[in-house]
C-alpha cells in the first residue's frame, strides 16, 4: 500500500476544463494524460513546503543595503 493520494481529477472535471478553454480534436488518448499531468501537478504543488502564513515569508523582512 502507498501513501500517494488517490487521483483527485476525475474524468468529468477534465471534460470541463477542455470545455473551458475550447480545446477542440483531442482523442481519448490526450484525456488520458491530460488527466496525468493534471495529478502531477497536484501532487507537485501538494509536496511543496510553505509557511504557516504569508506574512512570515522571508521576503517580507529581507532588506537590500545601497551603501
Amino acid at each position: 500500500m502507498t501513501d500517494e493520494p488517490q487521483p483527485s481529477w476525475s474524468e468529468e472535471e477534465i471534460a470541463a476544463y477542455v470545455a473551458r478553454y475550447g480545446l477542440k480534436n483531442l482523442t481519448p488518448e490526450h484525456l488520458v494524460r491530460l488527466r496525468e499531468l493534471a495529478e502531477n501537478v497536484a501532487r507537485t504543488g501538494s509536496a511543496i513546503p510553505r509557511m504557516a502564513s504569508k506574512y512570515d515569508e522571508p521576503a517580507h523582512v529581507f532588506h537590500v543595503h545601497l551603501d
